[in-house]
């Protein structure tokens, strides 16, 4: 018999011993975190609030639920510049042993791009540590592929240079560390070469 097959009469018949003796089963409401590397990140279990530190890789609800009490654990609210999402978070309880729900949460990320003047011909090519994004002639603006996660750095410049053309990236606009919004601030200036 499959494991899976077993979890379920497993936890009937714990429930059923338990039932048999006057008990009711109880449930520990909780699972895994990963990638929780900021503060802030607050879960509930309907009304049942639980406040969980960065670095965490686990956590459990203070409140445990009998047994075919429905649980549904949300995200109250997310940590500083993350988003969490969270798997296997509703349910009855009684159906497994035990209530585990997967977290996971990553870093928010943002585009970088900004405006191009005096670009006439095919073949500008920026970059941004190892993506690179082509830029079409008569372009006014790029956004690079990719994104950035917000708190790294990011150093936009010029990969290959269009023929006939040197085109720059203005002082100021082409590098810094990423904030909580997508960057359209670099400035890149092309002239005849």
């Amino acid at each position: 018999m499959k494991l899976s097959c077993l979890r379920p009469l497993a936890a009937l018949l714990l429930t059923l011993g338990l039932a048999a003796c006057g008990g009711k089963a109880s449930y520990e409401v909780g699972g895994t975190i990963s990638g929780l590397n900021n503060e802030g990140l607050i879960l509930a279990n309907g009304g049942d609030p639980l406040p969980v530190p960065a670095g965490k890789t686990s956590f459990t609800f203070a409140k445990r639920i009998d047994y075919g009490t429905d649980y549904n654990i949300t995200i109250q609210q997310q940590p500083a510049h993350m988003t969490c999402g969270i798997s296997g978070g509703s349910g009855s309880a009684g159906h497994y042993l035990s209530i585990s729900a997967a977290v996971s949460c990553s870093q928010n990320s943002y585009t970088v791009g900004g405006t191009i003047s005096g670009l006439t011909v095919d073949g500008l090519a920026l970059i941004n540590g190892s993506t690179t994004t082509t830029v079409v002639k008569d372009a006014k603006t790029f956004t690079m592929a990719g994104s950035v996660a917000y708190g790294d750095t990011y150093g936009i410049s010029v990969s290959v240079q269009p023929k006939g053309l040197q085109c720059v990236v203005q002082p100021g606009t082409g590098g810094g560390t990423m904030g909580e919004a997508n960057v359209t601030t670099v400035q890149i200036a092309c002239n005849p070469a």
